[in-house]
This record gives C-alpha cells, structure tokens and sequence, in this order.
C-alpha cells in the first residue's frame, strides 16, 4: 500500500511553536502512518524533543494542529480524551520512573490509573511485561537499586503496559553503552512486531536509526526534513544531514553554533 493510501496515526498540520518568544518549530506538515516505525533525528535543541510532546498532547502548538487519529488533540475531552490517553504509551528521555514505587508497581501504575481491572490481573498483567524485558527478578526492587539499562528495560514495560496502538519513544538509548542499546531496540522492535503498533522515537544516534526506522526526519532550523529509509538517508544530498549523519565538523551545522 502506498504511503499516501495509509491511514495517518499521527499528523501536523502548519505546525508552529515558540517558548517565550523563541520559535522552536515553525509551518511544519507531516504524516506518521498506522503501524509504521519512524524516527527523529537532529541537533540537540531542535526541537526533537517538543515534537514528541506534541504528538502526545503534553503541550499545545503556537499554531496549527496536531492530529491524533484523524483527530485534532484541541477538540478532544472528557471520556474521549481518556480513552485515546489508555492507547498511547510513551518512554521519556529519563525515564520518569517513579522512586518510591516498585519496579513492579511503577509498571502497576497506568493500569491502576487507566483500566478496570481487579488488583489481581494487574500484578499478573505487570509481570507479564516485566517478563518480556527481562527484568521480572527484579520486581521488589526500587528503581534506584537496578542499573541504567534495567530503567529503561522497566520504562519500556510501564510504556507498553495498556497494550498502546502508538508509542513514543523520547531517546531511548541515552546513556547506555553499544551493546545495550542494541538490545533496547532490538526489544522495542520485537514488541512492536507483538502489537503491530506505531512507534516514533527520538535518537541522536544514527546507528540506532537504522536500526529501528522504516521513515527517518531530521529537525533542524524550525523545520522537518524527510530524508526516507536508512539507505535514503545515508544518500540524502542536503548538506546539513550529510553533515549531522557523517558526524563532521565542518559544514552548516557548525555554523549555526
């Protein structure tokens, strides 16, 4: 099915956002698309991360709209709003875990927050998840007492817990070493394969866009650049994506510094 022939999870519309007179994001357009996997990529300050933000309904644009499922978020409210709320997911670039909670309670949480069911089934449903990342020894300890990788493990598990059609994933590799991070991703995949749910994601690395993304965009001077699949991108001709995926230090980039 052609791009223009799938259904759009996500979409904005002449997107503008400024923060006290700053324009991050100005006149931006896109479609993100039912079951695909795409990813942000770009200089830190760009506006990546207000994107996502965005996309969840966390904050609201200057001007413009946000779609949700051919929705607008501004004309969404009350048990409508509560419901699209259960079926999204979202990994924050820290985590967000919850320190005086349980690894398994910190996971308990949005199903205690957002489904009917009883105390039982959500410590079995909990477990469940804490089990698919791996982590399910764990589930009496407190989020201080595990390593970086086992957060974002927990952070994933809690992010999937209501069995989202879309996720967002805000730097989920940050801070971890090579091999972890593959296997981050290589966990979000295969629980995206599960599902069959959209996931959109921020990085700064380039080799975990690759792996992950079916569409890669690169944000950057207040707008979106489409740069395609990983091979697209590796040939994309715009200099200050050469730049920003070869890592150089020379270029336009570096100029706007």
């Amino acid at each position: 099915m052609a791009l223009n022939e799938r259904v759009a999870a996500v979409e904005f519309k002449n997107v503008s956002f400024a923060f006290e007179g700053d324009v991050i994001l100005q006149n931006v357009s896109l479609k993100i698309f039912e079951s695909e996997k795409f990813v942000l990529v770009g200089p830190s300050g760009q506006g990546k991360s207000v994107m996502l933000k965005l996309m969840a309904g966390l904050l609201e644009p200057s001007s413009g709209e946000v779609l949700i499922q051919g929705k607008s978020w501004g004309n969404i409210h009350g048990a409508e709003k509560k419901k699209l709320l259960s079926e999204i997911g979202m990994l924050f670039q820290k985590n967000a875990l919850f320190d005086s909670f349980t690894v398994l309670n910190n996971v308990a949480f949005a199903l205690r927050e957002l489904a009917s069911r009883d105390e039982a089934e959500i410590q079995q449903i909990s477990l469940q998840f804490l089990d698919a990342v791996g982590i399910p020894h764990a589930k009496d300890l407190y989020p201080d007492e595990i390593s970086g990788g086992m957060q974002k493990r927990l952070g994933i598990a809690r992010a999937l817990a209501l069995r989202p059609k879309l996720i967002f994933y805000d730097d989920p590799t940050a801070g971890l070493d090579p091999i972890t991070s593959r296997k981050i991703i290589e966990l979000i995949l295969e629980m995206q394969r599960k599902d069959n749910s959209t996931v959109i994601a921020v990085t700064n690395d380039m080799n975990r866009a690759y792996q992950m993304a079916d569409r890669i965009a690169m944000v950057v001077d207040k707008s979106v650049v489409l740069t395609g699949n990983t091979q697209e991108t590796k040939q994309f001709e715009d200099p200050r994506v050469r730049q920003f995926i070869n890592g150089s230090l020379q270029g336009p980039l570096t100029e706007s510094f």
